[in-house]
């Protein structure tokens, strides 16, 4: 018997299918009797829109597409398909596009292209049908998978749908289940048992009652959806992923000029952090936040083996969060790998310079540190655990070890208010020189977050998003059951500052592209500090004994008393009001960054031989 595993639009064109590449292995193993054959669906999508359109569609466009999930274009540009139109809430959807500042005739023009295209793989599979089709479906996959499975339902009646993933987590599977009878089966819940155990009860004819987390149809045609698994599943139990179809794919696509190819794996699953304070808008880790991490004597030599088979040494690591104690084990291993990797990760913002030290040189060079913000009230808010001192301190470490943060200001907190805001706009000049935010946004009410379990957190009334309304035609209460996103009454910040916050964004972004700040230590141990931030003077300031002891000691972050002990621990006499005095001259001077009475210099440590000049020639500042 025969599965084909399709990972439909809008999955990457420049990353293969973690599911994809662990579930085929997974079914080869343990359901014997089964071909496996995988189909990435999104390269003959992307190579559709290019042919239809002449070129005026191209692959850069099905990239800005696949990461506009919040605004849900990639599944209302399938519509047609799934409905099979012509066009499906066109006007509507284009004037909702254009009140968010959306460009809407790309997804236009793609919208017409979806229903031959599905029309046209349906028939090619159906030419030599598999026994199952297998989708996965996380974000924007949902509606394209559904037209594909529901055009093959026509063609070939016997055929047996399947499909699993983030989307049908939850009571999200049991809903979509009631509400698309072309889905003979779907899994909520992790499929490396589960998808294999569903084929063996097909291929003798069992029955289906004792498959974990699996939705599936009794005579009457009712749905029965049968428990989720007791336990998560044990990292041991997941094997290492397998891409060869993604890259014959690639291979034999013209698109292979547009594409780099980077690898993506998986060393942990959940949440550590998590399990214990969850962050309070989050709802990734979906139903099952349990924290599992792979056995760190498997990880470099997959991490190699992956690298060496496919010649690709940009590595996406998937993980929710990087397992601390990989420091002692994987993080070494990775440092020792003789091959010039480009790995990145997501890590807690409160790494110390050493951590992320190791981290640069296992060639870890892009993390993501979930920052989220720089108001210690805020990200109490948020239950982040860390300080608003914690992330500036990651950022200017990070800039100074060269490692490359994504990162952004969230708001729309319950319990925030303006002075958050304004306080923490009025010092985005003193940060310029450190890497931005990709942007400012509203907190989205996400399935499984704290703030939707719990509605009492503040955000009592919730509807699904107004982007379900252009895309699904089923009754209000069953969407609830399925959808993701949902909209809800605004909290926290609105109007002005909300506009002000956002431009702030904007010309921090602007400022980064040509701003430094920099110190170092000259023969008697005074810090000299050079300025080159586009808002500040540009010159070279010395410090004198007192005020480079005090820089120095707001390097991992200092109160006001323990700067006092370290001068006195030093041998200097300090006044009363000594100490508050020259950590306003730094603050005010932007030199350092204050919030709650933590105070961290924000100055960039360099090599005195390699400082540059400012307009050729050095311009003292003295103190």
């Amino acid at each position: 018997m025969k599965i084909l595993l399709i990972a439909m639009p809008w999955q990457g064109l420049d990353t293969p299918s973690s599911a994809l590449g662990i579930l085929g292995p997974c079914i080869r193993r343990q359901a014997a009797g089964w071909d496996v054959d995988e189909l990435y669906a999104n390269i003959p999508w992307a190579e559709h829109l290019i042919r239809e359109s002449g070129g005026s569609i191209t692959a850069e466009d099905y990239g800005d597409v696949a990461v506009q999930v919040f605004h849900g274009v990639g599944d209302w540009v399938f519509t047609p398909a799934l409905y099979d139109v012509d066009g499906h809430r066109v006007e509507e959807f284009a004037e909702f596009l254009r009140q968010r500042g959306i460009d809407p005739r790309v997804a236009v023009e793609m919208q017409r292209h979806s229903r031959e295209f599905v029309r046209n793989l349906a028939a090619e599979i159906a030419a030599d049908p598999p026994d199952v089709v297998g989708f996965t479906s996380t974000f924007m996959q949902n509606v394209p998978s559904l037209s594909l499975a529901r055009e093959l339902k026509k063609l070939v009646p016997g055929i047996r749908t399947v499909i699993g993933g983030a989307n049908c987590d939850g009571p999200q599977g049991p809903a979509l289940h009631r509400n698309f009878p072309q889905l003979d089966f779907v899994i909520s819940g992790e499929g490396e048992r589960a998808l294999p155990a569903l084929l063996n009860r097909i291929a003798k004819g069992a029955g289906f009652a004792d498959v974990p987390g699996l939705s599936w149809r009794d005579e009457d045609g009712s749905t029965v959806a049968n428990a989720p698994a007791a336990a998560a599943l044990p990292f041991a139990a997941v094997p290492a992923p397998d891409y060869d179809s993604y890259f014959r794919s690639i291979a034999n696509s013209p698109l292979q000029e547009h594409v780099r190819p980077m690898l993506v794996m998986e060393t942990s699953r959940g949440c550590w952090w998590g399990e214990r304070h969850q962050c309070t808008f989050c709802g990734l880790n979906g139903s099952n936040i349990d924290f599992r991490s792979k056995a760190p004597a498997r990880i470099a030599q997959e991490v190699k083996d992956l690298a060496e088979r496919y010649q690709v040494l940009d590595l996406v690591m998937v993980d929710n969060i990087l397992d601390m104690k990989y420091f002692n084990t994987v993080i070494p291993e990775l440092a020792a790998l003789d091959c010039d990797l480009r790995i990145h990760y997501e890590i807690k913002s409160n790494l110390t310079r050493e951590q992320l030290k190791s981290l640069r040189e296992a060639n870890v060079l892009y993390v993501q540190p979930g920052i989220e913000g720089l108001s210690s009230h805020v990200l109490r808010l948020m239950d982040k655990g860390v300080s608003g001192a914690h992330n500036v301190r990651l950022l200017r470490d990070s800039e100074d070890l060269g490692l490359n943060v994504t990162w952004n200001i969230l708001y729309g907190f319950p319990g925030e208010t303006e002075e958050d805001y304004r306080s923490l706009i009025r010092r985005f000049t003193t940060l310029e020189h450190l890497q931005p935010p990709t942007g400012a946004w509203r907190i989205a009410l996400e399935r499984f977050s704290p703030y939707f379990e719990d509605p009492s957190t503040g955000f009592m009334f919730r509807r699904p998003a107004e982007i379900y309304d252009f895309i699904y035609e089923v009754p209000r209460d069953q969407l609830y059951d399925f959808v993701y996103l949902f909209d809800t009454t605004e909290q926290g910040i609105v109007g002005p500052v909300e506009a002000e916050l956002k431009q702030a964004v904007d010309a921090w972004a602007e400022a980064y592209t040509h701003s430094s700040l920099s110190y170092w230590t000259d023969e008697s141990g005074r810090v000299l500090i050079e300025d080159r931030r586009a808002s500040w003077p540009q010159e070279v300031i010395a410090l004198d004994d007192r005020h480079s002891n005090v820089y120095l000691g707001m390097f991992q972050g200092a109160g006001v008393e323990g700067v006092r002990r370290r001068l006195v621990s030093a041998g200097f006499a300090v006044a009363d009001g000594e100490v508050e005095e020259m950590l306003r001259y730094f603050v005010d001077r932007g030199l350092a960054f204050e919030e709650e009475g933590r105070y961290v210099s924000v100055a960039l440590e360099v090599d005195p031989y390699r400082r540059k000049l400012v307009n050729g020639k050095e311009v003292f500042a003295s103190l």
